[in-house]
């Protein structure tokens, strides 16, 4: 693992509750989550807006992120033509993840929309709590590396597909349904046994 491409990563941390500026206007107390495939390279970006209890979601595409010198996060989208999550069909993310131990989308400002449930099931601390942050490229075009606790240490390991292999098992596992024997057909029960 090379140190200088570990700090010149974005922290996961670092784009909570941030400044996000798009193209036709800024936005305060925003958070962006990349969602990424197993492997993880990012697909796509929820960003969460505290002003108006928004969750909107954004393909991912080489130059939409940049952060310059001075830790400002640009996004090369306009915010006006960003669409809601509930808009989305759901298939399209509910088999990336996203790494949020703060749990934002179980604030209860974002309770009752209906991307939620999906969104929050693509979230790495519900499949392993020993997971403490993650980094990403500097473009966020991948995450690069997983924090691991261990005890009372810190492990730093590049990010591999091995990283999520344990947890893509038990999502898939949670998400099967036992299969019983089915009652089929029709039974119909007399009046009297109703009372």
């Amino acid at each position: 693992m090379g140190l200088s491409s570990f700090l010149r990563g974005v922290s996961q941390r670092s784009l909570m509750s941030c400044r996000l500026e798009f193209e036709d206007r800024p936005l305060e107390g925003a958070a962006l989550f990349p969602l990424f495939d197993a492997e993880g390279r990012t697909r796509m970006v929820i960003i969460t807006a505290e002003e108006n209890a928004r969750i909107m979601l954004a393909d991912w595409a080489p130059g939409l992120f940049v952060r310059n010198w001075t830790q400002r996060n640009r996004l090369r989208l306009r915010f006006a033509d960003l669409n809601d999550a509930s808009m989305w069909d759901e298939e399209r993310f509910e088999d990336l993840w996203h790494f949020d131990p703060w749990w934002v989308l179980g604030d209860e400002r974002y309770q009752g929309h209906s991307a939620v449930p999906t969104l929050r099931s693509t979230n790495i601390p519900g499949y392993d709590s020993t997971v403490s942050g993650i980094t990403f490229d500097p473009d966020l075009g991948r995450a690069s590396y997983a924090l691991k606790k261990s005890g009372d240490s810190v492990h730093v390991r590049r990010f591999t597909a091995d990283t999520l292999a344990a947890m893509v098992r038990r999502r898939r596992a949670a998400h099967e349904r036992p299969r019983g024997p089915v009652a089929v057909g029709w039974r119909l029960r007399s009046l009297w046994r109703f009372a």
